[in-house]
């Protein structure tokens, strides 16, 4: 209930109820206008410190593309995040603990290209294929990913689990798709699961390599999209 809610409350009720009683209702109405401001008051202070979480985590991603690890500082963070040192400390202690975030945020955007693509029509083959092309795509334009991925190249031993442990996880992600490609149909069944799964990982990240060194990923779509027939002749049933 408003303010203006408990006036007209307090008028239209004003000649039946008076003294005590009246006092009453209107303290009582006072303090659920209080309650409900209160509560209007915090959800906005967590809006607004979510926002300032995922702008630093954005200017940390920035800066941590730019610079090495090591040459990254605190400072250099919160003025590319338009957020305040002391905001900065809030959230993040350390600069690993702004490291991992950034890691760990660059690995839930490529997940949730996963997930959407397991819910895509066609084959499992052809949507393993789509993954790859669609997780390109999110390289080539994501600053918070590429950041993730600059970190993993150059980490530090204070993050180096975290940057390293995702490029393994990949590999049992893409042989759990050839698997079920295979049970489909839709993959060859006499190919070693193991070796495939490595391949693909390793033909995709060493084209990720290269688009980073050669024109900060603007290319990768475009290599993966050359990748993708040989991947099919590898893995396509044959005729």
């Amino acid at each position: 209930m408003t303010t203006a809610g408990c006036g007209r409350l307090r008028s239209s009720r004003a000649g039946r109820h008076n003294g005590v009683a009246g006092q009453r209702r209107s303290g009582a109405c006072v303090r659920g206008v209080l309650v409900v401001t209160e509560r209007k008051v915090a959800a906005l202070k967590q809006e607004r410190s979510i926002a300032t979480r995922e702008a630093l985590i954005a200017g940390a991603a920035r800066v941590f593309a730019r610079l090495s690890y090591g040459e990254s500082r605190l400072r250099g963070i919160a003025v590319e995040s338009g957020a305040s040192e002391g905001s900065m400390y809030f959230h993040f202690g350390t600069k690993a603990e702004m490291a991992r975030a950034v890691l760990e945020a660059q690995q839930e955007r490529m997940k949730a290209v996963l997930q959407a693509v397991q819910s895509s029509p066609g084959t499992t083959r052809e949507r393993l294929f789509a993954l790859l092309d669609r997780l390109a795509m999110l390289i080539s334009t994501d600053e918070i990913v590429q950041g993730g991925i600059r970190l993993a190249g150059q980490a530090s031993p204070e993050v180096a689990e975290i940057a390293n442990a995702p490029y393994i996880e990949w590999v049992h992600i893409v042989r759990d798709i050839i698997s079920q490609g295979i049970e489909e149909g839709s993959i060859r069944p006499d190919i070693d699961l193991d070796q495939a799964a490595e391949f693909v990982n390793s033909a995709f990240v060493g084209a990720q390599v290269l688009a980073g060194l050669d024109d900060s990923w603007a290319s990768f779509p475009q290599r993966v999209a050359r990748l993708i027939p040989w991947f099919d002749e590898l893995l396509a049933p044959h005729r």
